[in-house]
């Protein structure tokens, strides 16, 4: 590799000689071994030097690219112009500095600059990048109605009708939108001219005319539209609703029937096919069509919508449209309503002698109210009709049914109604042993302990009489332990009790096995740095467990991680901003020079931009400046969101964009004072609450003021550890601090030294 300097001091030797032909040849060395933006600058000055022009304007036009890629942009607008002043009709150059203006947000200059490229462009019969670049401003003005016309001409008499059609369309939308029915109407005929079969003005047109009441004229266009795109289920749709509306139900059947047969899952069709069903009185197959209707509405969490719609059907299908109801109350907790139609599910069931699943449905109703007497009541019934169904007939089996309905009583705490059944029984079947241990169970627990004895010591006598000592030897210390000193119990001697009577048991105190949950806790605050919450908890559960090794290792690990104290205080120091290196050639960059169409283009878009918008049109300025912003129009973007600021509803939201707008422009203490101020008037805590406390804190950050800036990124690590990488965040601001602090240390070492 050749050395630049070298080549550089042989290049200056043959310019002091005149010798600009070699010259050129070592800088054409230097460009090739050492290509930048200041070499292929010097190398067009000798070339345009030398008379070659084209060759010139070609190394400007790679200094310029060079000076854009690295960021340069005022060294690349010099460029350009330089470019202009040689060649004024340069498409290149005059884009570029369309960008460039675009990029710094002179939005009017880069209208310029755009449309005397399309210009140029349109007289090399260059139509491709024509498009681009009327997208393009285009873009910048979107609603514009005039401007979008103009460009819409220069389309037709360049022969670009698909793309003037594009624009026509969009000029009758935004006209429809400002309720300007005659002229949107005006601009799809011109669609229609330039594209007999355009679908979308087909469909526009006939939305129109039924919007005006021509239903005659809407349906004319629906049927040449199907007629032209017979298989299109948008056209047969749009044909569908045209006839509903003109009560032609079996035209609107036809064209629904021909759209699900091609779209099976559309679920509009569906559902406008169990419209026209219901208004012919055909309530079975409508219900049919809606049920996929109801699971698309479910899953839009349209639950109005859907409720609506089930009750409706009840009379069509009780069953399936009480199943769909009970789900849908649960899934939206609305329990009050999940228990009424368990209850008409059950009655249901019942109806088609489905008891078991009416019992399933009653037990649900139970959990959801369990002080409904008339459900406990209800369910015992059922659940005794079950039984009998299940149960023989034979005599000798009343026994067991009476207990097992017993059973049905007692599972729903209805005791009296289960004692009278089984007292009734005990004397008749004295030797029955379920029925007893049922009455001991009984007694014992109403603390009838009197009776309870007695049923201790009729089982005692059943079981001596089976031959089962064990078992009766456990129904006396059973008695014993109910009440020892009973008159009853005197008789009886040591040796029938063949083992001591239990002592009761005493509750164990609590097991660290039941605080599992708690130790999870602190190891989840531990993780996440919130070292304090660890401590109180393990301190907790040390006090109950004083002894447990896990516990007090875990305490003496967090006793090494000092108590969370203050940030000390930083005081701020003001950085001055590195000076913008200025390109004296700028001030003078030619105007580029436009033909008529243009410049009534030009002058369209200007209008447009003073007209286009009220000031207390709040939405559309908000959108704007989205837009801008969305496109690096960072300072037409900030004066939309002021605008915007001044509608109450959109305070918050035009607030936050602001501060986001000033952070990137690098006025953080504005960006501060705005975000501040939002920040303080939200009444919700919600995500978006902290995300604007995030901003805050980096607008701080970013002005030096650090401490500030750890107080809400620890509020936000608070709320979630997780936020925008928010811990670190915190770690990144810990440092400057420490190393801010430190320097000062430094600073005050050297003044005392130099003192």
């Amino acid at each position: 590799m050749s050395d630049k300097s070298a080549i550089i001091k042989e290049a200056q030797k043959y310019l002091a000689r005149g010798q600009i032909d070699r010259a050129i040849s070592e800088w054409e060395k230097l460009v090739k071994e050492f290509p930048d933006g200041n070499s292929f600058n010097t190398l067009g000055d000798l070339y345009l030097k030398k008379g070659g022009r084209s060759t010139a304007v070609e190394s400007f036009h790679k200094a310029a690219s060079y000076f854009k890629q690295e960021g340069f942009a005022l060294k690349a607008l010099a460029l350009y112009k330089k470019i202009l002043n040689i060649m004024p009709n340069d498409t290149v150059a005059l884009f570029s500095l369309g960008e460039l203006n675009e990029a710094k947000g002179l939005i009017t200059d880069a209208i310029k600059f755009y449309l005397a490229a399309a210009d140029s462009l349109s007289k090399e019969g260059k139509k491709e990048k024509i498009l681009e670049i009327y997208s393009r401003i285009l873009s910048l003005s979107p609603s514009n109605v005039p401007l979008r016309s103009k460009v819409a001409e220069i389309y037709v008499r360049d022969g670009l009708l698909s793309e003037a059609s594009k624009q026509y369309l969009q000029i009758a939308a935004l006209l429809l939108e400002k309720g300007e029915v005659d002229k949107s109407i005006f601009y799809y005929q011109k669609v229609l001219d330039l594209e007999p079969v355009n679908k979308q003005a087909i469909l526009g047109l006939s939305e129109l005319y039924e919007r005006t009441g021509d239903l005659n004229k809407a349906i004319e266009y629906m049927k040449e539209a199907v007629s032209l795109f017979p298989d299109d289920t948008d056209i047969l749709m749009r044909a569908t609703e045209i006839y509903i509306v003109n009560n032609m139900y079996d035209n609107a059947v036809e064209y629904l029937q021909k759209t699900l047969d091609k779209e099976p899952s559309n679920i509009k069709a569906r559902r406008l096919l169990g419209d026209v069903y219901n208004k012919k009185g055909q309530r079975e197959k409508a219900w049919g069509e809606y049920l996929p209707v109801l699971d698309e509405m479910i899953l839009e969490e349209k639950y109005e919508d859907a409720i609506k719609l089930l009750e409706s059907f009840k009379d069509i299908d009780p069953l399936e449209t009480g199943k769909r109801l009970v789900s849908l109350y649960r899934q939206i907790g609305e329990q009050e309503h999940v228990a009424r139609e368990l209850i008409s599910l059950a009655d249901v069931f019942i109806l088609r002698d489905m008891k078991s699943e009416a019992l399933n449905c009653l037990k649900e109703v139970l959990n959801i109210t369990p002080n409904d007497e008339i459900i406990k009541l209800r369910l015992i019934e059922l659940e005794k009709e079950i039984l009998k169904s299940t149960l023989p007939s034979e005599v000798e089996k009343t026994v067991d049914e009476a207990i097992l309905e017993a059973d049905i009583y007692l599972k729903y705490g209805l005791k009296e109604n289960a004692r009278e059944l089984l007292e009734s029984l005990k004397d008749k079947e004295p030797a029955h042993v379920i029925l007893h241990q049922r009455l001991k169970t009984l007694y014992f627990e109403n603390d009838e302990k009197d009776n309870a004895i007695d049923e201790c010591l009729r089982l005692y006598h059943i079981y001596r009489q089976n031959g089962e000592p064990d078992k009766s030897a456990q129904m006396l210390r059973e008695a014993f332990e109910i009440d020892p000193d009973n008159p009853k119990l005197a008789h009886i001697s040591p040796e029938e009790v063949s083992e001591k009577v239990p002592e009761p048991l005493v509750p164990e105190g609590p097991v660290i096995d039941d605080y599992t949950e708690e130790l999870s806790e602190a190891a989840f605050y531990a993780r996440q740095g919130l070292f304090d919450e660890a401590r109180a908890i393990l301190e907790r559960l040390q006090s109950l467990f004083p002894d447990n090794e896990e516990i007090n290792q875990r305490l003496a690990s967090l006793e090494q991680i000092p108590l969370t104290e203050e940030p000390e205080q930083i005081i701020e120091s003001t950085v001055e901003p590195h000076p913008v290196e200025e390109v004296p050639e700028l001030l003078d960059i030619t105007e580029p020079e436009l033909d008529s169409d243009v410049l009534d283009i030009f002058n369209e878009f200007k209008k447009g931009l003073e007209k286009e918008l009220e000031p207390e049109d709040y939405e559309t300025h908000y959108n704007l400046g989205i837009a801008y912003k969305e496109m690096g129009l960072i300072d037409d973007a900030i004066r939309e969101f002021q605008a915007s600021r001044n509608d109450p509803k959109r305070f918050i939201h035009s607030s936050n964009m602001l501060g986001v707008c000033y952070l990137e422009k690098g006025l953080y203490s504005l960006a501060i004072d705005v975000l501040k101020n939002a920040v303080e008037k939200m009444e919700d805590r919600g995500e978006s609450y902290w995300a604007m406390k995030y901003d805050l804190a980096e607008a701080y950050e970013k002005n030096g003021n650090l401490k500030e800036a750890l107080d809400l990124y620890t509020e936000v690590f608070g709320w979630n550890s997780k936020f925008r990488a928010v811990s670190s965040k915190i770690d990144q601001v810990r440092a400057l601090m420490t190393d801010k602090g430190e320097k000062k240390t430094r600073d005050r070492k050297d003044r005392v030294s130099y003192l």
